[in-house]
C-alpha cells in the first residue's frame, strides 16, 4: 500500500474472495491457475487467505462458493455453515455465503434450510451454472429468498474462461430486479465485468448493490469513480476476487480514487456490514 494513503480507520471487509477446505484448495486452484492464466494471490485455503487479508489491512473476507452441480450443493453448505457468521482466523476473519443450483432438487425448500442455517447470502455463477437470471425455474428461488431476506450474490457479465454470448448482462439484472423489487441484489464486478457502458445506461442509480472486484485495473480509474459517484456508495461493495487478485493491490489502488473518507467507509465497511450483518446492526 503507498506511504502516502493513510489505512482506513474501520474494518475493511472484503465483499468478494473464493475459498476452498484444505484438500480441494490443493487441487482446484492449481487446475483453475491454469485455466485462467493467472498465478493466485495465496493458495485459495481459510487460512493463507485471513494472513493475506490481515496483511492488506483487510478485517473481513467473505466467501463466494459456487455449487456447479446439484449434489455439491449440500457438503458445501455443510463445510461453510461454520463460516455462516463471522468468525476469527489468526488476525483477520473469514464469513461465507452459501451456495445453491437452479436445479437442486426442490430448490425453494432449500433456501429455507440456508436461511436457518445461518448464512446472509446465497452465490450464483450464471456461467458455471448454466442458467439466466429470469429462466422461469429461477423464479420459486428468487421469491423465497426475498421472502427469507438473503442476498442474492452474482457473477455479472463477461467471464474469461467463458465466450460470448454469456449468460447474464446489466439489462437483465436490471429485469430480475423489477420483477422481483425486494430481492436484495449485488452483482459482481460493479454490475457486469466487460458490459461497464451498458452497465452506466441500464443499471446505475437502481437499488441493487455492485462490487468492485475485477474492476481496479481491468476499466479506466475515471469510468469507475464516475459510476460510484453515480450509483452511490451507500450501493458499491468493496471487493477483491483473491486469490485471483492481490488483496493488498486492490485495496490500495481503491484507495488511490478521489472519493471522500466518508465514501470509502460506506464501501468499504457500512455497506457490507449493513447487508451481511456482520458487525452487528449500527
Amino acid at each position: 500500500m503507498k506511504e502516502n494513503i493513510p489505512h482506513p480507520d474501520f474494518p475493511v471487509i472484503d465483499t468478494h474472495v473464493h475459498l476452498y477446505p484444505d484438500a480441494l484448495a490443493s487441487k482446484v486452484v492449481p487446475m483453475l491457475s491454469e485455466r485462467f492464466g493467472n498465478p493466485p494471490a495465496f493458495n485459495g485455503t481459510i487460512a493463507e487467505c485471513a494472513a493475506n487479508a490481515a496483511n492488506a489491512g483487510i478485517a473481513l473476507s467473505i466467501n463466494l462458493p459456487v455449487a456447479t452441480t446439484p449434489d455439491h450443493v449440500g457438503h458445501t453448505n455443510n463445510f461453510w455453515a461454520q463460516y455462516a457468521v463471522k468468525t476469527k482466523v489468526g488476525e483477520s476473519a473469514v464469513m461465507s455465503l452459501a451456495a445453491l443450483h437452479p436445479k437442486t432438487p426442490d430448490a425453494a425448500s432449500e433456501v429455507g434450510n440456508i436461511a436457518r442455517m445461518g448464512f446472509a447470502g446465497i452465490k450464483f455463477h450464471p456461467e458455471y451454472q448454466n442458467f439466466r437470471f429470469n429462466d422461469s425455474i429461477m423464479d420459486d428461488i428468487w421469491a423465497a429468498m426475498a421472502d427469507a431476506g438473503l442476498v442474492a450474490y452474482f457473477h455479472a457479465g463477461g467471464e474469461r474462461v467463458f465466450s460470448a454470448p454469456f449468460h447474464s448482462s446489466p439489462s437483465e439484472i436490471l429485469t430480475l430486479h423489477q420483477r422481483f423489487p425486494k430481492l436484495k441484489i449485488a452483482a459482481a464486478h460493479l454490475g457486469g465485468f466487460g458490459m461497464w457502458d451498458e452497465v452506466e445506461e441500464t443499471l446505475i442509480g437502481e437499488d441493487v448493490f455492485l462490487d468492485l472486484s475485477h474492476t481496479l485495473s481491468w476499466m479506466p480509474n475515471e469510468q469507475i469513480f464516475r459510476m460510484i459517484k453515480a450509483h452511490g456508495a451507500s450501493r458499491i461493495l468493496f471487493g477483491t476476487d483473491a486469490p485471483w487478485q492481490d488483496p493488498a493491490t486492490v485495496l490500495s489502488e481503491f484507495l488511490e480514487l478521489p472519493l471522500s473518507e466518508k465514501e470509502r467507509r460506506a464501501i468499504c465497511y457500512e455497506t457490507a456490514n449493513e447487508l451481511f450483518s456482520t458487525y452487528g446492526r449500527s
